[in-house]
């Protein structure tokens, strides 16, 4: 009760109405820039327009999320349940400083709390205080920036190397990066090491067994008579000193080619992605691949009508017995790949993920969805959202796994508090009755988020 009657006294005094010139929040909160506001005088805000001295300038800014949920017979009753439901709480502080035009530091605290959980906490829901971000940004040029030190990482759509939002603790690495600004592009040289995280207090360390490096590149606005048409192309390199698979634990060497086109056209939306991967797992070779696509078209109606499908598909094993890897690896993704039920992962999977939204006001959006989720390759298993296997490959000889069928409502409260209230129900299919337990799992999500 202490934790919710602060948040309540801090959101009351931070609050403030809407206004269309203030800079938005982002996913990464280092994105944001209030230079321009800062500079133009607007009032309020005065958190953001600090100057301890001339030509400087410090940002302050966080997140509170209070999250409850509950899940009946998790994992189709495979995993503890629950007694009831679980509490996860997160406090984000960051100080955003400029102290001369050409240099940035920026630091970040976070404190994720977790209770109910019937195993305690996995690494995802608890990190009881830690420093998220610390880094040193110089503007090299005016098109081009390096920035050094720990900082959350999101490309593109996030299938490869994603922030990992949904979960209580998002993902970090220590980083070289390398920004680039080239007429319609954008181009991102990376080298990185994601970190190991523990539920204590200042108690992580970075994984000397896992590296990233890469180049990402985002092309804008390229025109062909288009609304909105823009193009990604990317490389990024993956080694794991202990990767898993259905074959056994070995060291993986992975490189990940693809090309992402995504934009608009009237009332269509489209965002289309095709990855291929290749590499070593252990002594045999790796070739896999990835195909996801999301087309949406808005309806012509009141309330924002829109009806869309996803569908995706990621290639599996073969023949676990091969020394060949034939498995698709999602490397750092989303940790709600699919859905806020977040039970099943993108890899040695196909799936038809319909849907509808709508926003029967300006400050409410509903949406409603259906997920048919099959394995590929009926040799090798059922992942979840970090790799780690859910069934075996030996228990059945199906493909079809799960149906998923869920309804979401956010609502707007402000520009500064988002309520979000989720259902979802994941209906076990013959590959998950054939290997029991195969009982349906229902889960329940309430969230409040306030940003300032």
């Amino acid at each position: 009760m202490k934790w919710f009657i602060g948040m309540s006294l801090f959101v009351a005094v931070f609050t403030v109405r809407a206004n269309s010139d203030v800079p938005n929040y982002t996913k990464l909160r280092q994105d944001e820039d209030w230079s321009a506001w800062c500079n133009a005088g607007h009032p309020g805000f005065e958190y953001k327009c600090l100057r301890p001295w001339q030509d400087s300038l410090l940002s302050l800014g966080g997140e509170i999320r209070a999250r409850y949920e509950n899940t009946a017979d998790p994992t189709w009753g495979d995993d503890p349940q629950d007694k009831h439901g679980v509490v996860m709480q997160r406090y984000v502080l960051f100080a955003d400083f400029k102290p001369v035009r050409n240099l940035r530091l920026f630091g970040q605290i976070n404190s994720a709390l977790e209770s109910g959980r019937a195993d305690g906490p996995s690494p995802v829901d608890e990190n009881k205080l830690s420093v998220q971000q610390g880094f040193l940004q110089w503007q090299t040029s005016p098109k081009s920036r390096l920035t050094v030190g720990r900082q959350e990482l999101n490309f593109g759509s996030g299938r490869l190397v994603d922030v990992r939002e949904g979960p209580n603790v998002r993902r970090r690495f220590d980083a070289i990066q390398w920004q680039l600004a080239i007429a319609h592009w954008r181009i991102d040289v990376v080298a990185a090491r994601p970190w190991v995280l523990h539920s204590g207090a200042f108690d992580d360390h970075l994984d000397q067994q896992q590296a990233l490096w890469g180049i990402y590149s985002v092309g804008k606005d390229l025109g062909f008579g288009l609304d909105e048409n823009n193009l990604d192309l990317y490389y990024l390199g993956y080694r794991n000193e202990q990767a898993v698979f259905m074959q056994g634990k070995d060291d993986e060497l992975r490189h990940s080619v693809g090309a992402r086109f995504w934009g608009n056209d009237g009332a269509w939306h489209w965002d289309w992605e095709f990855i291929y991967q290749f590499g070593h797992f252990g002594a045999g070779d790796i070739r896999a691949w990835s195909i996801a696509s999301n087309t949406r078209r808005d309806l012509p109606y009141s309330n924002s009508p829109a009806i869309g499908i996803s569908t995706n598909i990621a290639s599996g094993d073969k023949d676990p017995t091969s020394a060949q890897l034939g498995a698709f690896n999602a490397i750092f993704p989303r940790g709600n790949y699919f859905s806020e039920l977040a039970l099943l992962g993108p890899r040695n999977f196909f799936n038809l993920h319909p849907y509808v939204s709508f926003s029967p006001s300006s400050a409410l959006a509903l949406t409603f969805e259906v997920d048919f989720y099959w394995r590929l390759s009926s040799n090798d298993g059922v992942y979840g959202p970090a790799g780690q296997l859910l069934r075996a490959a030996q228990n059945t000889n199906g493909h079809y796994v799960a149906t998923e069928a869920s309804v979401n409502a956010t609502w707007s409260l402000t520009r500064n508090i988002e309520i979000t209230a989720i259902y979802g129900h994941s209906f076990p299919g013959p590959v998950i009755r054939d290997s029991a337990p195969s009982k349906g799992t229902d889960f329940l999500e309430l969230t409040l988020k306030y940003q300032y």
